[in-house]
């Protein structure tokens, strides 16, 4: 498989507005809301000789400059874009440091700063202990620098359908389902897999977080997966609910992309089309989560005690 885009794909991906717009820009967003912008794109991967990363990065800040020029305060791409989400064996080459002195951070940064946004960006990243430990995370880069990194907690190992999921091959689980405090809110960021443990994002919400954001590589064969899990998320939650997939042929799978914009009632207000680059834009108002919430008693109708053997150590085998 080729590890460089065709010059037909070496430009930032398409806008295109979640909900009616003139031609020139989008209205601005409502004052309890946020714009996002979610870029499904395609990424390069990393080979024994080819850092993919210095291609992957060059798009994005493309996309990121066409989605901050709509309005858009939150951008997200996908799982692993950064470092390419096939580029597997070839991570300890290719995975990066996540902190200012890495320079693909450090670009992040600059543009955050610069644009007044923030970005979700998947990338392989080293632990800070154990060298040669890399997980697959999800990088939180504001106006102020660096917020902070997600490691994904579910990682998969598992035939399916289409294919062979080799993830824990590659990365080391992470062990934290943060929320981050922003400006904009607070995030609970997961990844992919993550999606199937109704415990990530309900933990996430418990924590406070406003908006959950789902960071993916949609493989062929879970189209179904995407449609009805990203709907209980959002709805068991009462939250607004993004999944932002990279699209495209990685050695060989295809990642089909199903990147969508949920409402707290489980509505898709915007998706993106399979198999196609695109950068969708939609406002979200987080005081319809809020009255939802306020309606469905969501969260005080919970009793915890009935549920402890979720979280009680099982002893194995």
């Amino acid at each position: 498989m080729s590890t460089t885009l065709t010059r037909e794909t070496s430009r930032a991906p398409r806008r295109r507005p979640a909900h009616v717009a003139s031609p020139a820009r989008q209205p601005a967003a409502p004052s309890t809301g946020v714009r996002v912008a979610l870029v499904q794109s395609r990424s390069a991967v990393g080979t024994e000789t080819f850092d993919p990363r210095d291609e992957n990065l060059e798009r994005a800040l493309d996309a990121i400059k066409a989605a901050a020029d709509e309005g858009a305060k939150l951008v997200v791409f996908g799982e692993m874009y950064l470092s390419g989400y096939r580029t597997d064996e070839w991570l300890h080459k290719w995975a990066s440091h996540p902190d200012s002195s890495d320079r693909h951070v450090a670009a992040l940064e600059r543009a955050a700063k610069d644009l007044n946004v923030h970005v979700v960006m998947g990338a392989g990243t080293f632990g800070a202990h154990i060298p040669g430990d890399i997980y697959d995370s999800a990088l939180l880069v504001g106006p102020t620098g660096l917020i902070g990194v997600y490691r994904k907690v579910h990682v998969a190992a598992f035939p399916y359908e289409k294919g062979l999921s080799m993830e824990r091959c590659f990365y080391s689980p992470g062990r934290e389902l943060n929320v981050f405090d922003t400006a904009i809110g607070k995030l609970g960021i997961h990844i992919c897999y993550d999606m199937h443990f109704p415990e990530v994002p309900r933990v996430q919400a418990l924590q406070g977080a406003e908006i959950l954001i789902n960071v993916s590589a949609g493989a062929d064969g879970f189209q179904d997966y995407w449609d009805h899990f990203s709907y209980i998320r959002a709805v068991e939650n009462a939250s607004w609910y993004l999944v932002c997939s990279v699209v495209g042929d990685q050695r060989g799978d295809r990642l089909f992309g199903g990147s969508r914009i949920l409402d707290p009632s489980g509505t898709a207000v915007a998706a993106a089309m399979n198999d196609e680059e695109d950068i969708l834009i939609g406002d979200v108002d987080l005081l319809v989560a809020r009255n939802v919430r306020t309606q469905a008693h969501t969260f005080n109708l919970r009793q915890p005690d009935a549920y402890s053997a979720i979280a009680a150590p099982r002893a194995y085998p």
